[in-house]
């Protein structure tokens, strides 16, 4: 008998999209769902259009609530989950229609616990660019789970050519309601931790016994515009991201030991940082009384980021990720921002 799946879809000020995710859900080629549609506090029509939703299709609850972040509405979703199987959907994406069929004749195949698949990325729904998973029908099982699933999730090795080969992100694939409840796994607040996702991994993952995955790509992921990147920056989020690191250190010291994780969480660190150079770099284009050197040499000269580049073998990185870190280890200020515009520029040519 086909397990109940619960959809859980936490929905804030997206009313020009949530009537195409929940249609995406709702024309699933599985059928027995258990849609669940988190209103975080949105102050647009979204509520509105979750229960008109609601009227017209029976397998779906609305929960409204006081805004606290995409974390927290998972979490206020997962208390009304009734399936066997939780699928994780953000409300301004959508899904391919066989994505949970797929996901979970894997699961019954293998008796797995866990499916994972790839995704895409999109601006607009004509121009997709696929990422198949890099596992293509694979199965893990174990310490395998951690060794090939959660590290390489978190970051590669210091020769690996990109920083992760698994995304961090929660929404691409099927996870056991099961271990959630039995070992009571939340996801904590974004407002906390910058990235809730990969926190909740470690503390789920490590409780798996069986993964699959698919090559296919059968999420589909909405990108913002790389000529709104502005929007995005936070002068804050470089403290963040050291926080974001300490956690993620702590976590797995519980269960791992230190040279399993260490080059490979100091690895996802640089990676952040160059992410928050990235973001003030096109913050800076279009704010002019933005000083970016100044916070270029915030970062470079930052006690963490000094101690981790001179512990981190980065001249076994990839000549391009070689280079910035060189220029983080030297304090090179304008090689840094020549190397941002040039990935820049590649970037803003991808679409």
């Amino acid at each position: 008998m086909d397990a109940l799946i619960s959809v859980i879809v936490p929905v804030y000020n997206v009313e020009k999209y949530i009537l195409n995710c929940y249609a995406s859900i709702a024309h699933q080629t599985y059928a027995k769902l258990d849609i669940i549609l988190v209103d975080d506090g949105s102050t647009d029509s979204s509520g509105k259009l979750c229960d008109e939703i609601a009227s017209k299709d029976r397998r779906v609850q609305v929960l409204h609530k006081k805004n606290e972040g995409l974390g927290y509405a998972r979490n206020s979703g997962l208390e009304l989950a009734k399936g066997k199987y939780v699928l994780f959907v953000d409300s301004d994406d959508y899904i391919e229609l066989e994505m949970v069929q797929k996901l979970y004749e894997r699961i019954e195949q293998y008796d797995a616990d866990t499916s994972f698949c790839g995704y895409s990325m999109f601006h607009n729904e004509s121009q997709l660019i696929k990422k198949i998973s890099y596992y293509n029908d694979e199965i893990f099982e174990k310490g395998e789970i951690i060794d090939k699933v959660l590290l390489e999730m978190i970051a590669g090795l210091p020769n690996a050519q990109v920083d992760a080969i698994i995304p961090m992100s929660v929404w691409h694939a099927l996870y056991s309601l099961d271990i959630i409840k039995k070992y009571n796994l939340s996801f904590p607040s974004e407002r906390q931790y910058i990235s809730e996702d990969i926190i909740f991994h470690i503390s789920y993952l490590k409780y798996a016994n069986r993964v699959s995955f698919i090559g296919s790509a059968l999420y589909n992921y909405r990108l913002a515009n790389p000529s709104s990147l502005t929007y995005k920056f936070n002068e804050g989020e470089f403290e963040r991201q050291k926080i974001l690191y300490q956690k993620i250190n702590n976590d797995l010291s519980a269960f791992l030991p230190l040279s399993k994780y260490d080059l490979r969480t100091k690895r996802c660190f640089l990676g952040r940082v160059r992410s928050c150079i990235e973001k003030a770099f096109s913050y800076s284009k279009r704010n002019t009384d933005f000083d970016l050197r100044q916070y270029i040499k915030k970062i470079i000269n930052d006690e963490l980021v000094c101690q981790i580049i001179r512990d981190y073998p980065y001249s076994k990185n990839p000549i391009k990720i070689r280079m910035f870190n060189t220029c983080i280890r030297y304090k090179l200020y304008d090689g840094a921002l020549i190397l941002m515009a040039i990935r820049k520029m590649k970037k803003e040519t991808r679409f």
